[in-house]
């Protein structure tokens, strides 16, 4: 039902050029930031070749320095960002097309699950996600308890099959791939203990700048969800910037902890990409995911 409707929203901005309205009027002005997981080379390709028609593809320092320097005069009309979250094995198909674009995405990674046989905890096979989002809001000591017990899964253990980038991959991608953290293990901040935030938060920006000899500037609040309290501790790791899954554009009033972001699906055909670039589909899906449920 939710596909059909995601579907039938997308015909009808394209049929009637809405996307080419809020493009060309209301994004004049203001930065998207797009947020991607492990899209699929053929799927992205499409997406880039948009891109590179209709729109600047800027990389997230340019704009966290215009938000600080309140100043978007160096940033040109109709700009995005490319994010991609997580660090997944296939996202090293990507790099080609990175080359061929000449952009450089930034790579939100967790940092003690890639370079390891160890598993993201959202991936069980198996898991529905409805049961993903339940387990969402369990504290992170119940959630790893619950799915020791009904999976076997242990954040440390190592499978026989790999779903993150490993070393030698990420080191191929530096040049043209901007790799920031997104936590170790992906847990979902707000609902861990402040010591567990902190470990998470820090000890990420870390592993990462002892693996890449970097500094670590921004950084991406997993499942988007953050308090005051994560901010706080952002702030005090050295962070310049976190992005969030708040749906929308950034402006010179954007704080540059609270970020947001245009969601776009790893599977998006280019007019579900071109609908979700104005954000519409977003909104309505956040709309109606209460009304679904009943």
């Amino acid at each position: 039902m939710r596909n059909l409707l995601k579907n039938i929203v997308a015909t009808l901005i394209s049929l009637s050029g809405i996307h080419i309205l809020i493009r060309e009027l209301l994004c004049r002005n203001r930065v998207a930031i797009l947020m991607y997981h492990d899209p699929k080379p053929t799927v992205f390709a499409k997406h880039l070749a948009y891109l590179s028609h209709h729109w600047t593809v800027i990389s997230l320092q340019t704009l966290v320095s215009a938000i600080y320097q309140k100043d978007f005069s160096q940033i040109p009309p109709k700009s995005v960002v490319i994010t991609i979250d997580d660090g997944h094995r296939w996202n090293i198909e990507l790099l080609p097309l990175l080359k061929q674009y000449r952009i450089r995405p930034t790579l939100f990674v967790c940092t003690q699950i890639i370079g390891t046989y160890r598993h993201f905890w959202f991936k069980i096979a198996g898991q529905s996600k409805a049961e993903r989002e339940k387990l969402k809001k369990l504290s992170n000591a119940e959630r790893l308890v619950h799915l020791k017990q009904t999976t076997d899964f242990e954040q440390e253990k190592v499978y026989p099959d790999r779903q993150a980038l490993n070393i030698a991959e990420i080191k191929k991608m530096t040049q043209d791939v901007d790799f920031q953290p997104h936590t170790q293990f992906h847990p979902i901040l707000p609902y861990c203990t402040e010591t567990e935030c902190r470990q998470e938060i820090l000890g990420s920006k870390t592993d990462l700048e002892k693996l890449l000899g970097i500094e670590c500037s921004h950084f991406s609040y997993p499942n988007g969800d953050y308090t005051e309290r994560e901010i706080e501790i952002v702030k005090a790791s050295g962070f310049q910037s976190a992005r969030t899954t708040n749906i929308g554009w950034n402006t010179l009033e954007t704080g540059p902890y609270q970020l947001k972001t245009v969601p776009i699906a790893d599977d998006a055909g280019l007019p579900l990409f071109r609908a979700q670039l104005t954000t519409i589909p977003q909104r309505m899906n956040k709309w109606l995911r209460p009304l679904l449920k009943k």
